[in-house]
């Protein structure tokens, strides 16, 4: 029995995972005592066992250290993508679960059928951005309206790869939150800085990337 998803839902997840187009790697980097990493990798497991194009994959983050760098990876639970081999500059450092799940199959599924539902006006500006970004999404599970501005900065990312994406669950790493004064979430910032607040349309979002 599923300790993480129950039966219903992942009957949904796995009709979902009907739509992969392209073959997923899920990437984790963990740490041995370190909180959460277990829940992660039971979870990632979980959803590897729903679709033959999803692999699961485990590291340890201090012996395969120098993977972990090349993929962006500088804290645990940390998580991320391979699409057909390539990786997509998305991280979830957390659990991905409670409202964060909507993401997590997002992530999943928008990037393994690379398409995107953007106006082409929207696409041009987003491609146009020529400057390295990180963009970081500081969220907690319980927040309804934190999947809509991970999306946003998703959808940004896929369509650049100037741009990579991290997500934060605020109460894991609190001296993270504490250090950027994340106070409410959903708290977006770009290269550390010019941040917005709550699930803002993704105009907003361009604009910002545009005046870095």
């Amino acid at each position: 029995m599923s300790k993480i998803f129950n039966k219903e839902v992942l009957k949904q997840i796995k009709e979902g995972f009907n739509e992969i187009k392209n073959p997923i790697k899920i990437i984790t980097f963990v740490e041995n005592k370190k909180p959460l990493c277990d829940e992660v990798v039971e979870m990632m497991v979980e959803l590897s066992t729903l679709n033959d194009k999803i692999e699961f994959i485990e590291y340890d983050f201090i012996e395969d250290n120098e993977l972990a760098k090349k993929y962006g990876i500088n804290k645990v639970p940390g998580t991320t993508f391979l699409i057909n081999n390539k990786h997509n500059r998305i991280k979830f450092y957390g659990l991905p679960n409670g409202h964060q799940v909507n993401s997590l199959l997002f992530a999943m599924l928008e990037s393994s059928n690379t398409t995107t539902l953007l106006e082409s006006k929207l696409i041009d500006d987003i491609q146009k951005i020529k400057k390295k970004i990180n963009i970081k999404v500081f969220v907690n599970l319980q927040c309804p309206h934190c999947p809509k501005a991970v999306i946003t900065a998703f959808k940004i990312a896929l369509i650049n790869k100037n741009i990579d994406v991290e997500i934060i669950q605020t109460n894991l790493y609190s001296n993270l939150s504490n250090k950027f004064k994340v106070n409410s979430v959903p708290r977006i910032f770009f290269n550390d800085k010019n941040d917005l607040l709550g699930a803002q349309p993704i105009e907003l979002f361009i604009e910002k990337l545009k005046n870095i």
